[in-house]
């Protein structure tokens, strides 16, 4: 099987994702699996060598964008120069997996201010990722250890999230949930379980009725398409189950209600995944970390993870 590639975008200027993506690539430069391709600025990875790890830069894979921008590094700050470079790289690199020249996108963060100040307005890497691919009807999904939750939906307040939370948006996770399964089950069918919405799933209606009048009816839809799905049950039961391995996938109703325990259970080592785009992205489940930027002191673990799970998925779907 050939080397799969990955385009490892360097993220905000500002933060940690370029030193954790130098460290990363230095790391595992000898690795027979996958290479790593950093999509950045050569000024920006040379600088994180020689100014944060002290050492000069050594022989690396470096795609630019075509669009080239040139700025002074100042780490834990907000510019729109710095949002624009970090967009650039997302495109840079989803345009290499278009044409062939790389198998996935493995991402580092961004700072939302700098890219909306940057011209760019989108919440985020998902929804910038949906647009570069002209792709609608994508979930998220963070993987940990052991416990992977697909969202129904993603950054939305909670006042709001009732009037956002429909049918289309419970059955496109479960459908993308389920599409998942070639990447992570192999040939074998996913086993999906649905979070139910309100305290103990709604308690037969006692405690909120949108169990009974929402979520059941779409899972009995599903499970007439052949999905292996089932619920909507209780939250606060359903996660242990799962980390048992009873089910490959949980889908959850809102955001918090799914990284919680994703991230209570693989802090530093969670994935986010973007479902049902025509490329494989993954990404780190970090922030830009301003507080620890330009220190030298980053971790790479979460990009050795994400890029770990990004070589997985071209993996398997090679063998689907």
């Amino acid at each position: 099987m050939k080397k799969i590639k990955l385009a490892i975008t360097t993220g905000d200027p500002s933060g940690i994702g370029a030193e954790i993506a130098c460290k990363f690539a230095e790391s595992i430069a000898q690795n027979d699996e996958y290479e790593v391709i950093l999509v950045s600025y050569e000024y920006i990875i040379r600088h994180t060598f020689e100014t944060l790890l002290n050492k000069p830069m050594p022989p690396l894979t470096i795609v630019e964008p075509d669009e080239k921008l040139t700025f002074d590094i100042e780490y834990g700050v907000i510019k729109p120069e710095y949002g624009k470079a970090s967009m650039l790289f997302v495109e840079k690199a989803v345009r290499m997996v278009q044409s062939g020249e790389a198998d996935a996108v493995v991402t580092c963060p961004i700072n939302k201010a700098s890219i909306k100040e940057g011209g760019y307005n989108f919440p985020g890497h998902t929804e910038f990722l949906g647009f570069l691919t002209k792709s609608r009807h994508f979930s998220m999904l963070m993987v940990g250890d052991k416990v992977r939750c697909v969202l129904a939906t993603t950054h939305v307040p909670m006042e709001q999230l009732v009037d956002k939370l429909d049918e289309k948006a419970i059955m496109n996770a479960i459908l993308n949930a389920n599409a998942a399964g070639q990447f992570f089950c192999g040939k074998r069918q996913p086993r999906i379980a649905v979070c139910g919405l309100n305290p103990h799933a709604g308690d037969n209606g006692a405690l909120g009725d949108e169990e009974i009048t929402l979520i059941s009816p779409v899972v009995e839809i599903a499970q007439a398409e052949g999905i292996d799905v089932e619920g909507p049950f209780p939250a606060d039961s359903l996660f242990v189950k799962a980390a048992k391995g009873e089910y490959d996938f949980v889908v959850v109703m809102y955001h918090d209600q799914g990284l919680i325990p994703v991230k209570m259970e693989s802090f530093g080592n969670a994935v986010n995944v973007t479902l049902n785009l025509p490329i494989i992205r993954t990404s780190v489940d970090h922030g830009t970390a301003f507080d620890i930027a330009g220190k030298g002191i980053a971790s790479c673990t979460s990009i050795k993870r994400a890029s770990e799970v990004a070589a997985e998925m071209v993996k398997n779907a090679r063998l689907a």
